[in-house]
């Protein structure tokens, strides 16, 4: 059975102290967590001065591998407790508690908007509504970057759910790279780039229409 919202939030915020550490040795869906996030880091490049929000932002690790030297860096998060890291780790982000659907941003547009391992958090009914939340926050012209756990196929997330035997979440509904793909390109967005950074992990860039 999927996870609940709140479930979500407890499990993360029950994992925040540990979270970095234990992302080192990563294995079951999230098996190559630290080769995922470098390659997808170098598919975007945030400019000096420009504004970055990262939806998911966890402990602020991924950011910090993208965001420029003097950039604006934001972050949203559902849980708490991974909020107070990030805090102590980049005091200088503008942080907030949120969710993708509801990041409670209102008033501000971004260059980009970035998001690792957070997108199949969202409810497979929503998904459409969290791309929305994304084109939205974004300036004409502006970039997104989501990385996350995916599979290309039905078939290739049994065979990955085979091989990964007990280490498989049974409380997570990963997207499939087609489905997610059109979705995308529904939204409006162009520029679409996919990239297999790790054996379950896909990365996606796009741009919103200027």
């Amino acid at each position: 059975m999927l996870r609940n919202q709140n479930e979500t939030n407890e499990l993360f915020d029950g994992w925040a102290r540990t979270y970095d550490k234990d992302l080192k040795n990563a294995s079951g869906p999230l098996f190559g967590y630290d080769h995922s996030i470098a390659q997808a880091a170098q598919m975007t490049e945030v400019g000096e001065n420009e504004k970055m929000l990262d939806i998911g932002i966890g402990t602020g690790t991924f950011a910090a591998l993208i965001s420029g030297e003097n950039a604006e860096v934001w972050g949203v998060d559902p849980s708490s407790q991974m909020l107070d890291q990030c805090k102590v780790k980049h005091p200088d982000y503008h942080l907030r508690q949120g969710t993708f659907t509801e990041t409670t941003i209102t008033n501000e547009q971004f260059n980009h908007v970035i998001s690792s391992f957070c997108f199949h958090e969202v409810s497979p009914k929503e998904r459409d509504k969290a791309l929305l939340e994304m084109l939205r926050l974004l300036k004409p012209g502006g970039k997104f970057l989501l990385l996350d756990i995916m599979f290309v196929s039905e078939a290739a997330q049994k065979d990955s759910r085979e091989k990964i035997g007990k280490y498989w979440d049974e409380t997570e509904d990963y997207p499939q790279v087609a489905q997610l793909d059109v979705m995308i390109r529904q939204t409006g967005f162009t520029n679409i780039r996919w990239t297999n950074t790790a054996p379950y992990h896909w990365a996606v860039t796009g741009r919103k229409k200027k």
